[in-house]
């Protein structure tokens, strides 16, 4: 689970980029996806993460 864990702080990372490369370049809709994909991640990994400290 921790693996998954990381894999997913990864994606988060690399979305983190792209949503500053669309900043940069002015593009809002890609950002805006972007966005909610980011903010998906961070829900999984919160949830993993609680589900961990719960199992130990």
């Amino acid at each position: 689970m921790k693996l998954r864990i990381e894999l997913l702080k990864s994606r988060h990372r690399r979305i983190d980029r792209l949503i500053d490369n669309c900043r940069a370049a002015t593009r809002q809709e890609d950002m805006k996806v972007l966005k909610r994909i980011r903010l998906r991640l961070q829900d999984e990994i919160s949830a993993l993460q609680q589900s961990v400290g719960k199992a130990v």
